[in-house]
């Protein structure tokens, strides 16, 4: 999850885990799948004619490539929702040709891709969701097993929500050339993973369903709080690597693979950031205790990491020649103190929020990183 979802409860969790010595036994591994690349991801160094291989058979397509990238969050994840159905109703939402997510925005990536039909699913699962219906306390059980918290009333609502109905419709999307890219991070290997969504909804495995579900749980599952997800790296072995967050290693997802090369075809890449990217973080003092130290530190690591991703993939856009768009949070809406916690009402503020933005459409998104300085800028091309 972003900044705000992982990094505040991750130095309370660092803290206590530090505290016990005993572990939870996990499914069998080895050495030599520790960094092994699962059948369905993307390498990161493959070129976009590799990955990109069936643009031109798709019978809607205008002529623009446009990459929609949906960063972590937690339940901030609510103002991207607000952005995405704002952005149908004007009338002016594409078709994307690439959807990316990470963490919270993993699971908004799937009902993004399969389009506005989805929509309602979309603002019902960012704006009615509790606590209880994400995750369960785990008391002092937690301490001594892989998590403090059991997130299995989320693994309940995606498996009700992926059905072979939605991989179908993801297949066929994915047969027309478009592509959908979930991140997880390898625990094991301290690798990012980049998923081909499409490629698992086609076929390959023994349960195509039940690993897609996994993926997506995977990439939601913030250490320490939720269990690692335990997946088979290749079909017919039964050694496991360990998946967590994918924000771990980046808080949104972009790549260069993912850009047609050459310049004939126009090229659009629209950023949606469910946090804030305020300069500072000063709205309360830092107790003078360890756990709330460590917490405050790791968010600020987890901060600057969110700022050198975005400025990284506005250069990245810049280099293979597409157009930059992020929106992220308003800075009059506070940063949130606790990211896990499924608060009703802030998340409908930020699905309101993020509503304005999306029907007010993209002249209004950011065209490069906020506070960016002069010296930081790009030179024209």
């Amino acid at each position: 999850m972003g900044m705000s979802a992982m990094a505040v409860r991750w130095g309370t969790a660092v803290v206590l885990l530090a505290l016990v010595s005993a572990c939870a036994e996990r499914p069998e591994e080895a050495v030599a799948t520790r960094t092994l690349l699962p059948m369905e991801a993307v390498d990161p160094d493959a070129s976009p004619e590799q990955v990109l291989t069936a643009q031109s058979t798709r019978e809607d397509d205008d002529g623009i490539h446009t990459v929609l990238a949906l960063s972590a969050g937690g339940a901030d994840g609510a103002y991207g929702a607000g952005v995405l159905v704002g952005w149908t109703k004007s009338g002016t939402r594409p078709k994307f040709d690439v959807v990316t997510g990470v963490s919270t925005g993993a699971l908004m990536a799937v009902l993004a891709f399969l389009g506005p039909d989805y929509d309602n699913e979309l603002q019902r699962f960012y704006t009615t969701q509790s606590n209880e219906s994400i995750f369960r306390k785990r008391g002092l059980d937690g301490l001594f097993g892989e998590s403090l918290y059991d997130n299995g009333p989320l693994k309940e609502q995606i498996e009700e929500f992926v059905t072979d109905d939605v991989l179908r419709k993801i297949a066929t999307e994915y047969a027309k050339g478009r592509r959908l890219y979930v991140a997880t991070t390898n625990l094991d290997a301290g690798e990012l993973v980049i998923w081909d969504m499409g490629e698992i909804a086609n076929g390959g495995r023994s349960d195509d369903k039940q690993h897609f579900q996994k993926v997506l749980r995977a990439s939601a599952a913030v250490p320490a709080y939720f269990a690692p997800v335990y997946i088979k790296p290749q079909r017919g072995i039964q050694l496991r690597q360990a998946h967590v967050d994918g924000g771990v290693k980046e808080p949104v997802l972009v790549s260069g693979f993912m850009f047609p090369p050459g310049k004939k075809t126009k090229k659009e890449l629209y950023m949606i950031i469910n946090g804030n990217t305020v300069r500072e973080n000063a709205a309360a003092p830092v107790k003078a205790n360890l756990p709330d130290i460590a917490k405050k530190s790791i968010m600020e690591m987890m901060r600057e990491i969110q700022t050198d991703t975005i400025y990284r993939d506005f250069v990245l856009a810049r280099n293979v020649g597409a157009s930059f768009h992020l929106t992220a949070i308003p800075d009059s809406i506070p940063m949130a103190q606790e990211g896990l916690n499924f608060n009703t009402a802030r998340m409908n503020k930020l699905f309101q929020a993020g509503y304005t933005v999306g029907i007010n459409g993209v002249g209004q998104w950011l065209n490069e990183p906020p506070h960016v300085s002069r010296y930081e800028k790009v030179a024209s091309r």
